[in-house]
């Protein structure tokens, strides 16, 4: 059975350091304004700061995927975060050990919190629906194959958040499993996407929580 974990953070904003702003993000924002919300290094401190000695700018280009079946959609408008329904602007950063090693960051606004509200939805149910193996690409010659989704605890922060693994089969000969790690918090009408591809074992595959924790008080402050 293909599960996902699905958290809606406790006490939201509420729950903040007393006095501290916190932002609450309603309407569309260009992209001017969510290069400003991501993290940059200089946000880093600490171990983050020591950990990830590179960050590197990316764009946010490439056609949406189409799944081979239906129900699986969503899981691959999760891939490219920017191609779901109803996104708008968006903004994107790397956050580098190796160049084989990174944290992908995506930043997508959408004209309403209920638009984002539907993208996390959407996310939530796929899974039960999507219970075999799909292949995912933006031509049926160039797809990927993939297992489903395996369940992960998910961080309680922004609005609500989903955290999963998707089950890419590698090409190599060995036909290995590699799980992409996938984090999708919402913060009122933006949906920010994390995504590490950096090892082949589940149990080392891990976005630190400071990180997302960084990312998202940037957000609620900014």
């Amino acid at each position: 059975m293909i599960l996902l974990g699905a958290c809606t953070s406790g006490d939201g904003p509420a729950a903040s350091a007393k006095g501290e702003k916190r932002v609450r993000h309603t309407a569309p924002l260009p992209r001017a304004q969510l290069k400003k919300l991501l993290l940059s290094r200089i946000d880093l401190s600490g171990d983050l700061k020591e950990e990830y000695r590179q960050v590197w700018p990316t764009t946010t280009s490439g056609k949406s995927l189409k799944a081979s079946k239906p129900e699986c959609q969503p899981l691959a408008d999760a891939i490219r975060p920017w191609s779901a329904d109803r996104a708008g602007a968006r903004a994107s950063r790397r956050f580098v050990k190796t160049p084989e090693d990174f944290v992908s960051v995506v930043l997508v606004s959408y004209p309403s919190v209920k638009d984002a509200s539907a993208v996390m939805s959407k996310l939530r149910s796929s899974p039960a629906a999507c219970t075999s193996p799909f292949r995912a690409g933006e031509t049926s010659k160039d797809s990927d194959p993939y297992q489903g989704v395996k369940r992960k605890a998910a961080p309680k922060e922004g609005d609500e958040a989903l955290s999963y693994y998707l089950r890419v089969i590698s090409y190599a000969k060995d036909r290995h499993e590699s799980p992409e790690l996938f984090v999708h918090v919402r913060v009122g009408n933006l949906v920010v996407t994390f995504s590490r591809y950096g090892s082949y074992r589940p149990g080392d595959n891990t976005i630190p929580p400071n990180l997302i924790k960084a990312q998202v008080d940037k957000i609620e402050t900014t």
